[in-house]
């Protein structure tokens, strides 16, 4: 698929700074575009796999077909649907894809998919990253090549590539130069376990199957550990009241500070569950994407619903506070999303010839170059606000990698500066997991209902007013168009 179909594009110019949502239905958006394309919920539905689907495995027949490479039919079957299209990378996607009827069937596929992922990482230059350096004493280093095997294919997939490498040593088959050494398979075994449990900490299947086919190379004693709350919880009850009706021409029933302070809020948590939650490496981003297409298609509608020009302008005036305050907050994230990719997308493309108010003017020209100045460096030399969130933007760290992905199979420069940036969000989920914890306490129940409504209410607002499904965007945004002509 072509790069302009994916969600973001890259920016090229200052026009083309304000980024376009995708334009196909739920059908086509089930291609995935890239690493991004999918997403984890934050559930797992493996959590249970460790009680439920236990597998008495052999160690000790070196034959290709000994008990110990063929799971039961039961775990077979987590294979299966933890290594579906759906979690899988762009790169891994075509490598890996389970259906099998019989034991023989599945270790012959799979036995043609590790050939062909094989090639894959030869193309890529991951001899030389594993081989050379993989045994190398800097830490940083062996981060950096689990980080950029797991951006590519997820460290589940590739356990098993080592495993499949692992039995053709034992049987005396080519091993090619791919993880030749003969400390490197359980050197790295032990590195990916490390930073996949150390770091990530919510794999149960990954732990599982460490426990049941690998006690032979490395021994640790593994901990329970609790499951994380749920993406967005933030401490939400169960049990909370219907959506607020809006008034007419009103935007939100709530004062721009209190929305902007839930925004930062779900920002924060969003970054806080990127490795708990294990959101990059379990296949995209895809309830991220839909969260800001939404607000970004919320944004407009709320200006663009009423023909009266000074009705637009009230709406208009009230993202602006909104924004002003996410930009007290230093939330680069929430700028984006609001501004860049709310206020300017709808000045840009659906109101551009409405005049526009002086005050208004001078307000997002002054928010434009805060963005502006700290989208350089991601806020990575602003000086921190104690009271502020320090949220830095996920697009333009998700912007960077598509850029990178793109140059990887040719160079091996593009695998180091990749991990690098995955080490930087790792640093930064760590960082405001912390800031999550000292600052999230308990919700009350306006809050509680401002999360909520940015969360699910806008999306029924819309599709209640609009009377068109929100995966039909294309749709949303033609019938968006429409309402932004009539003006009186």
């Amino acid at each position: 698929m072509q790069e302009q179909h994916s969600l973001f594009f890259c920016p090229e110019t200052e026009e083309s700074e304000i980024i376009k949502a995708k334009t196909f239905d739920v059908q086509t958006q089930r291609i995935a575009t890239s690493f991004y394309s999918q997403f984890s919920d934050g559930t797992d539905q493996f959590m249970d796999l460790r009680r439920n689907n236990q597998c008495n495995s052999a160690c000790s027949s070196s034959s290709l077909q000994s008990s110990r490479t063929l799971p039961d039919e039961c775990m077979q079957h987590n294979y299966s649907k933890c290594l579906d299209n759906d979690i899988l990378s762009e790169a891994a996607k075509q490598s890996f894809s389970f259906v099998f009827k019989t034991q023989e069937d599945w270790l012959e596929h799979f036995a043609q998919k590790c050939v062909t992922l094989e090639t894959f990482f030869k193309e890529c230059a991951f001899n030389s990253l594993i081989e050379k350096e993989i045994q190398n004493e800097d830490s940083n280093i062996k981060q950096g090549i689990v980080l950029t095997i797991d951006y590519f294919t997820n460290l589940f997939t590739f356990s098993l590539y080592l495993i499949w490498k692992w039995i053709q040593n034992e049987n005396q088959m080519d091993m090619t130069n791919y993880v030749s050494c003969q400390n490197s398979i359980p050197i790295f075994f032990k590195l990916l376990f490390q930073y996949r449990f150390n770091e990530l900490k919510n794999d149960k299947i990954f732990i599982t199957f460490i426990e049941q086919y690998l006690s032979t190379i490395f021994k640790f004693k593994f901990e329970d550990e609790q499951q994380s709350k749920p993406y967005l919880g933030l401490g939400m009850s169960q049990n909370s009241k219907p959506f607020p009706v809006l008034k007419e021409n009103e935007v939100f029933p709530w004062h721009p500070e209190e929305v902007a302070k839930i925004l930062s809020t779900i920002n924060q948590a969003f970054y806080a569950d990127l490795q708990i939650k294990n959101v990059i490496v379990k296949g995209g981003l895809k309830q991220y994407f839909k969260r800001i297409n939404t607000l970004s298609q919320y944004i407009i509608y709320s200006v663009v619903k009423s023909p009266c020009k000074y009705k637009r302008q009230e709406a208009l005036s009230y993202w602006i506070d909104l924004a002003e305050r996410l930009q007290i907050q230093n939330d680069l994230e929430g700028l984006f999303i609001v501004f860049k990719y709310g206020i300017q997308l709808l000045l840009k493309d659906y109101i551009s010839t409405m005049p526009i108010l002086f005050k208004h003017q001078n307000r997002i020209s002054k928010i434009n170059s805060y963005y502006e100045q700290q989208i350089k460096d991601n806020l990575k030399n602003i000086k921190q606000n104690p009271k502020g969130y320090n949220i830095p933007s996920f697009q333009k760290y998700q912007t960077h990698i598509k850029r990178l992905e793109l140059q990887a199979k040719q160079n091996r420069l593009a695998f180091e500066q990749i991990a690098s940036l995955l080490a930087e969000l790792v640093a930064i989920s760590k960082e405001q997991s912390l800031k999550q914890s000292i600052m999230n306490h308990q919700l009350t129940f306006q809050e509680q209902q401002i999360a909520k409504f940015l969360t699910q209410g806008i999306e029924q607002e819309l599709e209640k007013n609009l009377k068109i499904p929100l995966e039909k965007e294309t749709l949303v945004y033609i019938e968006l168009i429409k309402l932004s002509k009539i003006m009186n």
